[in-house]
Formats: C-alpha cells, structure tokens, sequence
C-alpha cells in the first residue's frame, strides 16, 4: 500500500506545461519588477498629470481644474482620458502621492496580461500556442516599457485584452459576453483612440459571433445594451466637443467642454480638410514604424530592439496568413476575432500619425500572429522552435542589460525629467520665498502640483495662462511659484531658483547650489 506521504508528494507533481508557464511568468515577473519604480527614473509629465488629478478627485472630490468626478479629463486642456486617474485613487489612498502608487497599478496590468493572453491564445490553437504567445509577451520590449510606468495609453491594450477573453469565454457561456460588453465600453475610457478601435472592432466581430452561433442573439442584444449604457457619456463627451455645446451634469458625472481643441480631434485625418493627403501619410509612416520598429522616443523604445526585436514583422506576416481560418470556418471564430482585432488596431496608424503609443493596441494580435508561425515551424521541427526560442532569449538578454544599462537610464533622464520632483520638494522646504522654476521642463506646473497637494479652489484663482485656450495651456504663474526665468525678474526677494543644469543664473555666485539629477537648486 503507498504511504499518504507517497500520495501527497505525486500530488504535488506538475506537468511539463504548467512548469513552462511558472517559468514563463517568472521571467515576465523580473522583466518588470527588476529596478521597479525607479526606473524610468522620476515621471514624466502625462503620468503626474493624471496622478494630480486622481489626487484631487480622491482629496477634493473635483480634478484639477475644478470639475467634479470628469468622464474625460480636461487636463493640459486638450484632454486626457479619466480611467487611469480612476483607478490610481485607492492606491493614493493606501500609498500616497508617490511613484510606486501611480505607477504600481500599470504593473500591475502588465502582469495579468500575460496569463489572460496565454489564455486567448490556448483557447484559439492549443497548450503549445499559448505558452509560445505568453513567452512572447513576456519578453516583449514594448510590453515591458509599457508595465513599467504610469502612462494612460498603457492602459488600452490590458483592458481591451480582457475584453477579448471574456468574449471568447462567452463561447462556452454565453452569458460571458455581458462583461465582455462592459469591458470593452470601459476601455473607451482608457486612451482616445479606442473611440475609432473598439466600435470598428465590434462591427466586425458581432457578424462573426452571429455568424458562428456561439453567442445567442439575445445575449448579443443584452451585451449590446449595456455597452450602450456605460459608453454613452464618452460619447457625448465627444459630441459636446465636437459640435461645441456646453458642459453637462449626469448626476455625480460631469461630461466637459474643454477650453481648447480637443486632441482626438486634432489628431484624426477625419478632421483634416485634406482627408486623402492625411490618410497617405499616415500610411506610410505606419508601414515605416511597423517595419523600423521604433518611433526613436526613450520613453517608448530602446533602440535597436524596437517593439519585438526589430527583424521580426515578416514572421508576424506569416503567421496572420496561417491565422486564416482556410477551412470550416465555424468552427474558427477566434482566428477570425483575432485577425479582425489586427485590423482594427491597425487602421488606428490610418486615421492618425502613429507612434509608439497611439497604434499600441496592434502590438498584442501581431504577437498571436508571430506565435502562429512559431507553433506551425514547432509542427514540423522542434528544432527550428528551438532555434528561434533561443535566439530570442539572447535578443531578451542584451535589451535588458541595455534598458537598466546607464546610456539608457541617461536617455531617459531627459524625458522623465530625471531629478526634478525631488529638487522642487527641496526648495519648497528651505524657504517659503518666491520659487522661479525653469521652463525647459515641459509643463513644468504639474509637477509643482504633485509636490504641493494643494486644493484647486486654493491655486485655480492663482494660475495664470500664457494662452488659456491654446491646446497646451502653458502657466507662467501659479501661487508664489514663477516659471521661467524671464518672468522671475526680481534678484532681491529672496527667490529660490529650479533650473535646468546647464541654463545660466545671473549673480550665480550669490546663491548656494544643491543638485538633484539634472536639476540645480540655487538658493540665497
């Protein structure tokens, strides 16, 4: 007879697959987790945007700009979507205004990727398929940049990722697809451009599902519905600001007229009055990004790895052919969803000028379609899989040495503004004179903001525009802070100087200097 403890020990015994999958994770764990959240070092200026607001609406009940609970941010003035700043408010609340609560939830999302993608990909072609496409995820160079810091467009490809398992869990219950419904209405809540994505996603997708039976039409119809609902106040947020009507009240939910034009607007050939001009440009350096894999910004690659090791789109091109479902059809529609979910994401790079961020929602179904050239090559020689699982682990080994590396920790010190909150929390302490801040910082304001928690009914009086209805509203005044030197004339009052290291302070020499990364505090 064997012995319970012979019992308990075979129970604990895994299979090859589940041991592949611990050990996926694992490495996608370290790829973000490894130097996490200081590197990017400091933040850079759209994540302490929506920090200050999610710090407002939890504190203060309004964002920054004084609107209660807004369906979309005002923010710089143009704009900024408001789920990101939702979410954050329970862990300002547990952590503070700090970098590991704003950026800790973004983490957190790049994580559950990974697992939610092995299981899409499992559904759609087996175990082998989706442990190749979780691996791939895992050591994608896009996918860890954007887990690692608080950036609102980072948002869009986990929240609609979710919205795509769930609609293919309804495939078996059917009553799945009404999360599935709610969650891609709240990814319209994530990052502007899924106000083109997800609709031409869903126009495409529901005549597969009715196509295919898998979901019952009164299912569809109650899905349908409760998208409707929850999308209705992003859209008429962009009815109100594309036909310039007045800011309205549902309830505790504001729906606002921003001060300028708003950025979805201009950023979209739609708008453009040369429409076919727009359209061909926006092609062609679309098909240059994909190709080149880089748009050369610190914030969003490290060159030359590019999104996925940059010699890598032909096998994503491949595996989109044998993504096709050649035969029976029906019984196919998650290859079908897959590549409609490819190109809808794509036509993201037509209707607008692509980089990194704004065509992201692409990057999740060209690595399904990578990982179906990988699982058709392990068909015929495991070797051949071998071979490229390897040759990409190295790939995955040089970008990480070089992404923690100091030539890119200095490249993105620039962008991230490496040093600046510190320093500005140095200068708000030692005295409570006039602070003159420099403005090579790019909107310098918000990061004063997040140092000083202050009310908006407190510093909102104070602000002063250069041009308050310019689509960046730059401030040249807010409280007893000054930004740039050329509005910070008077030596004699004991102001404290933030400026850029190399910029010039007139009678320097009166002053003690303190450095903070690239930073210098001159104080009296």
């Amino acid at each position: 007879m064997r012995s319970p403890f012979v019992g308990r020990i075979a129970a604990l015994r895994i299979s090859r697959a589940q041991l592949l999958f611990i050990l996926i994770m694992l490495l996608g764990i370290f790829a973000r987790v490894w130097e996490f959240p200081s590197l990017p070092p400091n933040l850079d200026q759209d994540e302490v945007s929506t920090a200050v607001d999610a710090f407002s609406l939890y504190a203060y009940g309004v964002d920054r700009n004084g609107i209660p609970f807004p369906a979309h941010l005002v923010s710089w003035g143009s704009g900024m979507s408001a789920l990101y700043a939702y979410i954050l408010i329970p862990f300002i609340a547990l952590a503070g205004l700090t970098p590991l609560a704003v950026r800790l939830p973004m983490l957190l999302f790049g994580l559950i990727s990974l697992p939610v993608f092995y299981g899409v990909a499992r559904q759609t072609a087996g175990q082998r398929y989706g442990l190749i496409a979780m691996f791939l995820l895992a050591i994608s160079p896009w996918h860890v940049l954007a887990s690692r810091f608080g950036f609102e467009a980072h948002l869009l490809p986990s929240v609609f990722l979710v919205g795509f398992a769930l609609m293919l869990k309804s495939f078996r219950e059917n009553l799945w697809f009404i999360p599935a419904a709610a969650t891609f209405a709240l990814s319209l809540y994530s990052y502007a451009p899924a106000f083109a994505a997800v609709p031409l996603f869903l126009a495409g997708a529901i005549p597969v599902l009715l196509y295919t039976g898998r979901v019952k039409p009164m299912t569809l119809l109650i899905g349908l519905l409760l998208f409707s609902v929850i999308a209705a106040p992003i859209g008429l947020f962009i009815l109100i600001n594309t036909r310039d009507l007045q800011t309205i009240q549902l309830g505790f939910l504001t729906i606002p007229r921003l001060p300028s034009q708003p950025r979805f607007e201009g950023q979209a050939a739609i708008f453009n009055e040369s429409l076919i001009h727009s359209l061909k440009s926006n092609a062609r350096q679309l098909a240059s990004l994909l190709w080149h894999q880089t748009d050369h910004l610190p914030r969003n690659v490290v060159d030359p790895y590019g999104y996925f090791y940059t010699y890598t789109l032909p096998v994503a091109a491949v595996g989109a052919l044998l993504v096709i479902p050649l035969r029976k059809l029906r019984s196919s529609p998650e290859r079908l969803l897959i590549l409609w979910w490819l190109a809808a994401a794509g036509s993201l790079g037509l209707l607008q000028s692509a980089n990194i961020n704004r065509i992201n929602l692409v990057f999740m179904p060209l690595l399904l379609c990578t990982a179906m050239c990988l699982e058709w090559l392990a068909r015929r020689s495991k070797g051949i899989l071998t071979l490229g699982l390897c040759a990409l682990l190295v790939g995955f080994a040089f970008f990480t040495r070089d992404y923690h590396g100091e030539r890119q920790r200095e490249l993105m010190g620039g962008p991230f503004y490496d040093g600046l909150l510190p320093a500005l929390e140095f200068a708000r302490q030692v005295s409570d004179n006039p602070i003159c801040v420099t403005d090579e910082v790019y909107m310098p304001y918000i990061y004063v903001l997040f140092v000083e928690k202050m009310d908006p009914a407190d510093y909102l009086p104070t602000m002063v525009y250069l041009d308050p209805h310019s689509e960046n509203r730059l401030v040249r005044r807010l409280g007893r802070y000054r930004f740039g030197q050329r509005n910070c004339t008077n030596h004699s009052d004991g102001t404290v100087y933030v400026l850029d290291k190399p910029e010039p302070l007139a009678h320097a020499e009166l002053y003690r200097a303190w450095d903070f990364g690239n930073y210098r505090v001159y104080v009296p």
